[in-house]
């Protein structure tokens, strides 16, 4: 039992590690489909019962967050809980 609970903590910290590496938070909002295929490619493990557990592990403890967006959910990437601003404004200017 010791050795499942040591192997589940290194994928979970090789999976966190690779997107931070990859700086994923700036990717946004993406259904689970993007992050199964991403810790498929890191863990080479096929086992969706297994990707969707770790997955569960990181959107328990806050490292990815959910949203609803138009009936969808949508997942990201946030390991440092930051917050947008909705009040941000983005301004182009063709010069």
């Amino acid at each position: 039992m010791r050795n499942k609970s040591i192997y589940k903590k290194n994928i979970i910290q090789l999976v966190t590690l690779y997107l931070r590496y990859r700086n994923s938070y700036n990717i946004g909002f993406q259904k689970y489909s993007y992050f199964k295929n991403l810790m498929k490619y890191i863990t080479k493990n096929e086992s969706n019962i297994f990707l969707r557990r770790i997955f569960e592990h990181l959107t328990t403890h806050d490292i990815i967050e959910k949203k609803i967006i138009l009936g969808s959910v949508r997942y990201r990437f946030n390991p440092n809980n930051k917050i947008e601003d909705p009040n941000k404004k983005i301004i182009i200017s063709f010069n």
